[in-house]
């Protein structure tokens, strides 16, 4: 895991660069105006099918393909991959006509003030995006199918191939004063971002059959499972949305663009830590469930959980000390003000935990799904997302914008440990005791560690400047971090570190 886990954080990284880029490339091109807007309204589906739908899919795909592997072997597992591809075209073909209808509502719907001319733009870009989610759906299935066979780089590698395509298309349409550059751009993108997905598969063993049967049982099975991942996944989607609508209904709109900056942050570490290790480690936990090995799974999610963590508490916890000077770094110029950076810096310090409980819960959640319980997750994260909503109306009317960072916080915690809970009825508690410690001696590292950022920072800023003493105190608290916890022995951790030098070594 340990090599793979890196190299997809490191793309993980890149992708978020590029997509940097292409936002500075777009607000130097076409600026935060009409077509900006009609861009976003345009592209509003295909991402919201991206962070609900697909992965939903690909959840869903890897449990049910991993069961038919098991019971009926693997060619029968590639016939049902093949159905399901042809079953979501013809799916996909019903939703396509619906948006080609559709499409002057649906733009009303994601950008109401648009009229007239800017309405007609945005009615003809959606359709043109509509094209896009038989890619998407086709990407879904074959994403999972990668994804079991332990071909996770392929997957991960298609947001930079997009964000390449928006970028070249942004300019051309600087150039060319033509807006329909951008988004034809854009729909060339999201299908080519995919064109390694037919060669990978077929390379890992996948072959595609003509097959069309509605009532497959096990096309039932998937939907089971399938959809209260989505509803799961759209109630976290609809969480952000209530949280920016809060804070500018609340406390004025200005602090929407200051809730967004914050939740970039977050972002940041959850997809590039937690994402990666749930992605990678997914395939295995559920080979597992519909093997029956429960104790083997619940080792293994443990683990999972041990390792992420230890990635995950000092990465929030040096977040939460230095929140001022990243913030400063990353944002503060231009129009972004000092402070901005300190309103910013401490909602990033009342958002931060967060990071921590949506890690355990996206982790073991993993369980539930690798045995078909997908009901499970979705009435933990209802009952979370209820309490983020109420806290929210309490919390920010009584200590302002800071109070929507705090409910997120205190909602999740809640979630984490509402999820254990089940878990542990489900699937009874983990034996081994030194999961509970593991996670102490993580903290405590992580204690030691932003002792040592801070006094770092503190010495360093004033001699380098703030970027360089930035830099500088997280590697040197990092490193003494990392020595704390070879040195106290925290099993998957150690294991791992010995397996690395062990292979150096070799």
């Amino acid at each position: 895991m340990g090599h793979t886990t890196i190299l997809l954080m490191i793309i993980t990284i890149l992708s978020k660069i590029f997509g940097f880029v292409r936002e500075s490339v777009m607000a130097a091109v076409i600026g935060a105006g009409d077509i900006k807007s009609i861009y976003v309204t345009a592209t509003t589906i295909p991402d919201i099918m991206m962070y609900t739908v697909i992965t939903g899919i690909v959840s869903a795909y890897i449990t049910v393909y991993t069961r038919i592997r098991t019971d009926k072997g693997e060619a029968e597992a590639n016939s049902f991959t093949s159905n399901l591809i042809n079953v979501l075209m013809v799916y996909g073909a019903i939703i396509f006509l619906l948006i080609i209808i559709f499409a002057g509502p649906i733009s009303k719907i994601f950008s109401p003030k648009l009229i007239g001319e800017t309405h007609d733009m945005a009615t003809s870009f959606t359709r043109i995006m509509a094209v896009s989610i038989f890619a998407f759906l086709y990407s879904a299935v074959i994403r999972g199918f990668l994804n079991v066979r332990n071909n996770f780089i392929d997957p991960v590698v298609t947001e930079i191939i997009l964000n390449i395509f928006v970028i070249s298309a942004t300019l051309l349409t600087g150039v060319f004063d033509n807006p329909y550059i951008l988004i034809i751009g854009a729909l060339i993108g999201n299908i080519v971002q995919f064109i390694r997905f037919p060669f990978a598969s077929k390379k890992k063993g996948f072959s595609y059959e003509k097959k069309l049967k509605f009532k497959d049982p096990y096309i039932k099975y998937l939907l089971a499972i399938m959809i209260p991942i989505i509803i799961s996944n759209a109630a976290n989607k609809i969480s952000v949305l209530i949280d920016k609508s809060m804070a500018s209904g609340l406390l004025g709109i200005d602090t929407v663009a200051k809730v967004f900056y914050t939740e970039n942050m977050l972002d940041f570490i959850v997809e590039v830590v937690t994402i990666n290790i749930a992605t990678i480690t997914f395939p295995q936990v559920a080979k597992l469930g519909n093997e029956g090995k429960i104790d083997a799974m619940k080792e293994k999610t443990a683990s999972t959980l041990i390792i992420t963590l230890a990635l995950v508490i000092p990465a929030t916890f040096g977040m939460m000390t230095l929140a001022r000077p990243i913030i400063s770094l990353i944002y503060e110029r231009n129009a972004f003000t000092a402070h901005d950076a300190a309103l910013v810096s401490s909602l990033l310090v009342s958002y931060a935990p967060y990071i921590i409980f949506i890690t355990f819960m996206k982790i073991i959640s993993n369980s539930f799904y690798a045995v078909g319980d997908s009901k499970s997750p979705l009435i933990v994260i209802l009952i979370q997302q209820t309490i983020n909503v109420t806290l929210n109306w309490i919390l920010a009317k009584e200590i302002g914008l800071d109070g929507i960072g705090l409910a997120t916080s205190v909602s999740t915690a809640v979630g984490s440990l509402l999820i254990i809970f089940v878990y542990f009825k489900k699937f009874g508690k983990v034996k081994d005791a030194r999961n509970m410690k593991s996670i102490g001696k993580i903290s405590l590292g992580s204690l030691l560690m932003v002792f040592v950022a801070k006094g770092c920072y503190g010495f360093l800023e004033s001699y380098v400047g703030l970027g360089l003493g930035l830099v500088l105190a997280i590697l040197l608290s990092g490193i003494i971090y990392l020595l704390v916890l070879y040195k106290v022995k925290i099993n998957p951790v150690y294991n791992l570190i010995e397996q690395k030098i062990l292979r150096i070594n070799s």
